[in-house]
């Protein structure tokens, strides 16, 4: 008897396997649509009766734009090359997605149950990237919507709704086209793992063109940068094709189209948008048929991540979000070097420069936004009449900056027996590592700071930078050293307007922040925007003593977590 090898043809079941699957899944598939519901009714309803005013006042807004305000001439100036840098951005967001999820997702059933069977994997994948294509773009057109508003708010929408509507479909196009593009290349480099390696050597590259962007916004906003410069920027790629609608639509709506010449702008920007749709649509077009191609073993990694992910974000536990998407997208930490100092009370320091040197990436990314904060604040005191939201955007950045400058201090509140051989007390430990962030970013957002107080010749701004940044530091001290959470703070208590569970949540969540950041942003308003010294000295004393209250309450915190 004669046995003969060859391969094996094995019958095609992949209609017969979605079948199946689509009726197995067709009562929990009710289910889902009633909880989709139910969410959407929930949303619109908080919407109504907590946003009311302000669906209100949009309104009115798009019937009645607001006047110019006194910066709207510098802000219809930066408005190309700040629209570039925010573009860029989120491009570079998009596209490293794909390093640890990507728009090509499976749930972790499909991975063990169905990735080996003999089923088209194109018939598989395709609509999972075309159904988060088309989410992704819906949500780009959503955010679209947030640089339209600001150009209006800042007086910008023109003199009818005719301008305001015009502006508002130019950004809602743009931000969804480049949504879709970088949702597009985030499939390409899923599809080829092997891109990914020059996406994370792009990034630091990216970013610091980014910067250069800005960098230009604000030239442009207090000077007049030339006129080559502003070309290069909005003809660059992208996401300087999809910042030229809109800055032509708002530089419209102000002069009629006179003025387009002077903020850098031409009359090719219907070229920059059709650019970027064929690029978008080229890019969709080649994902979708890359998306068959998409390993097992990449969609294995990627639904453990997504898992691990969620797991931790469900338990609210900040620090497994972090390690998730360090195991995910294969993030090291550098090999640096110190030597140890020579008196024991700079062991601590040296440890704390030490957890913060081997994360170049955080440090990097908290100098930029803390250069960023400081950008913002300056600009926001040059306004004629200061205003508490720009202030407490920068203050927020500011915090976020200090936040990721407290690795040290999260290693030791992650787990106290690190630190028993040091010779401290635990509980004094919040105020020693205080001193690496508050040095840092002092030497960040000193830099522009003290540039604007020169060319101003106010000292104010660089008084009320020293005292500011050791409350934001002491805000995210005052985070880093909380209780772990229980399962007591989703109990709550009832009230007559409800259970006390969700604001108990909030403030474990958002203490720090809610304590440096609130009250910093009236004593700042107030200290810029008033004449005399007498405000200032009232921020600066005040500030002073909410550094330290903060300080001794993070101390206070920290021997509680010792004493377990």
């Amino acid at each position: 008897m004669t046995v003969t090898s060859g391969p094996i043809a094995v019958p095609d079941s992949t209609g017969a396997t979605i079948a199946l699957l689509r009726d197995l899944r067709r009562g929990r598939g009710r289910k889902q649509a009633a909880s989709i519901a139910f969410w959407i009714y929930l949303v619109a309803f908080t919407a109504a009766v907590y946003g009311g005013s302000l669906i209100a006042a949009a309104y009115r807004a798009v019937r009645h734009p607001p006047p110019a305000t006194p910066a709207a001439g510098q802000v219809l100036h930066a408005a190309p090359a700040g629209l570039a840098a925010l573009a860029l951005l989120l491009l570079l967001v998009l596209v490293r997605d794909a390093l640890w999820r990507g728009p090509v997702t499976v749930p972790q059933a499909t991975v063990d149950w169905l990735l080996d069977t003999p089923v088209d994997r194109g018939r598989l994948l395709r609509p999972r990237f075309r159904l988060s294509a088309a989410g992704t773009t819906v949500a780009g057109a959503a955010v679209g919507i947030v640089p339209a508003a600001a150009l209006v708010a800042a007086g910008l929408g023109g003199h009818g709704s005719g301008d305001v509507l015009r502006l508002t479909g130019a950004a809602v196009a743009s931000v969804a086209l480049l949504f879709a593009l970088g949702t597009a290349a985030a499939a390409l480099i899923e599809r080829y793992p092997q891109a990914g390696r020059w996406v994370r050597a792009a990034t630091p590259a990216v970013l610091a063109a980014a910067g250069l962007l800005g960098g230009l916004a604000a030239w442009a906003a207090l000077g007049r940068p030339p006129a080559v410069l502003s070309a290069v920027a909005v003809w660059s790629g992208p996401w300087g094709w999809s910042a030229q609608p809109v800055a032509a639509a708002a530089g419209h709506a102000v002069s009629g189209g006179a003025g387009l010449g002077s903020i850098g702008m031409s009359t090719w920007w219907p070229l920059a948008a059709a650019l970027l749709a064929v690029a978008a649509l080229a890019a969709l077009a080649a994902a979708d048929r890359a998306a068959a191609g998409v390993s097992g073993s990449v969609l294995r990694a990627r639904a453990a991540a997504i898992g691990a992910m969620s797991a931790a974000a469900l338990s609210m536990n900040t620090r497994g979000v972090a390690a998730a998407y360090r195991g995910a997208t294969g993030t090291r930490r550098a090999v640096f070097r110190l030597r140890p100092p020579r008196r024991r009370w700079l062991v601590l320091l040296w440890r704390d420069l030490l957890a913060i040197a081997r994360a170049p990436a955080r440090l990097a990314a908290a100098v930029t936004v803390a250069v960023a904060a400081a950008g913002l604040m300056v600009l926001a005191t040059r306004a004629r009449h200061v205003s508490l939201v720009p202030v407490a955007c920068a203050l927020t950045l500011g915090y976020l900056a200090a936040a990721w400058l407290c690795e040290g201090a999260r290693l030791d509140a992650d787990d106290p027996r690190r630190s028993v051989p040091l010779p401290f007390r635990f509980a004094s430990l919040a105020w020693w590592h205080a001193a690496a962030p508050v040095a840092i970013l002092l030497a960040a957002a000193g830099v522009p700071v003290l540039v604007a107080c020169v060319l101003a010749g106010d000292p104010r701004p660089l008084a009320l930078l020293v005292v500011t940044v050791p409350v934001l530091v002491a805000g995210a001290l005052l985070n880093v050293f909380r209780a772990p959470l229980t399962p007591d703070l989703f109990m709550g208590f009832d009230t007559p307007v409800g259970n006390t569970a969700a604001i108990s949540i909030v403030i474990w969540v958002a203490l720090g922040p809610l304590l440096s950041v609130g009250p910093m942003t009236v004593l700042l308003s107030r200290a810029v925007s008033s004449p005399g010294s007498g405000p200032l000295i009232t921020a600066v004393v005040i500030g002073a003593g909410l550094a330290a209250g903060l300080g001794g309450y993070a101390a206070h915190r920290a021997g509680r977590l010792r004493a377990g």
